[in-house]
């Protein structure tokens, strides 16, 4: 095998290794947050929603992961006839996640006989510590309004 063929091998696998390595860094967001709601308090609500846009201003759509993990009390943020309704899609319009305790979900409909309608979107999760918890091991940093 001649040394021009060699070379030429040697800079294709290398390039090619490097498409790799940075298409992988592109597409993962250099800042995530993860945003605990579990307060019925409306202000409350009002400050995650804000918090959360504001990263994503502040930081760039794409350069920022958020969820926002909501359970408890909290759920009222959601519920299908939420004053935050117009807000909260926006948000999801620019990535950001929505996830909502099953173990809310399913305390609420033992109570009451059904689950609550919610706004579309949420992410169901089995519950809202333990989705913290998995975003936190994931490198999320946490805030509570």
């Amino acid at each position: 095998m001649n040394l021009y063929l060699v070379k030429k091998i040697f800079i294709l696998i290398t390039f090619f290794l490097y498409l790799i390595g940075t298409s992988s860094l592109a597409t993962a967001a250099d800042h995530k947050m993860v945003i605990q709601i579990n307060s019925k308090d409306k202000v409350t609500h009002k400050m995650g929603l804000i918090n959360a846009g504001n990263l994503k201003s502040q930081l760039g759509i794409n350069n920022v992961d958020v969820e926002v993990v909501i359970y408890g009390p909290g759920l009222s943020m959601v519920k299908a006839d939420s004053v935050f309704k117009n807000r909260i899609q926006k948000l999801q319009s620019r990535g950001v996640e929505f996830s909502v305790c099953g173990g809310t979900l399913k305390a609420i409909a033992k109570k009451t006989g059904k689950e609550p309608e919610l706004l579309e979107g949420m992410k169901r999760v089995r519950t809202g510590a333990l989705r913290i918890l998995e975003l936190q091991e994931a490198g999320y940093a946490y805030l509570r309004p």
